[in-house]
């Protein structure tokens, strides 16, 4: 199975807008510390103009990250709208984020297990779902007018995938509810992913 531009880049651009946001947020913390440095007297003694120094130097390496960042943020965000004017409709983008959304919400399972160890109640973190949902937020559903394609990378561990085997009846359901207009076939396992496709009636 051929993977859809969509699917090749959902989870870089995510990526992209998150370590974006993350320079934004910095580079306005490093210019505030800047702005209280200037206003304060004390910014006289050695040790503050030194921070100053670091922080003006700091913002102006995070300006150029921004702007690479942001650069390729709107090549790729640019080539997906194209795709999908091209051969589809724009519309069916919006489609696919908020499906691919709800379905890795649908799929994830609760990490935290609580046991009783001497009268206590502690917490641990189950690594069978661990592993399950590093691989399931990764999945992607391309919804487009005549088909809807779904990837879900497949987890590493035995156990994880006995999981994902076991949930594949329920998959089925939860995305024809969601899509009650197209028909999809049994499960495609192709190495380390599996794929659902939805064809319209």
């Amino acid at each position: 199975m051929k993977k859809t531009y969509l699917i090749k880049t959902f989870n870089l651009i995510q990526n992209l807008f998150a370590l974006f946001a993350f320079e934004v947020i910095a580079n306005l913390l490093l210019r505030l510390l800047n702005y209280i440095i200037e206003k304060e007297s004390a910014a006289t003694f050695t040790l503050f103009l030194q921070v100053e120094k670091i922080s003006i130097s700091l913002s102006s390496w995070l300006n150029l990250a921004e702007t690479f960042t942001f650069t390729l943020l709107a090549v790729f965000l640019a080539i997906g709208v194209f795709v999908k004017a091209k051969d589809d409709s724009i519309w069916n983008i919006f489609k696919s984020i908020w499906q691919t959304y709800h379905f890795r919400h649908f799929m994830v399972q609760s990490e935290r297990t609580e046991k009783t160890i001497e009268m206590q109640k502690v917490q641990s973190i189950n690594l069978i779902y661990n592993n399950f949902n590093k691989a399931v937020r990764k999945c992607v559903i391309d919804v487009s007018t005549n088909k809807i394609i779904i990837f879900i990378k497949v987890p590493n561990s035995q156990q994880s995938q006995k999981i994902l085997k076991e949930m594949e009846s329920q998959i089925r359901e939860e995305i024809s509810s969601r899509n009650p207009d197209y028909f999809f076939s049994a499960p495609d396992r192709i190495k380390n992913s599996m794929w659902f496709i939805g064809t319209k009636r």
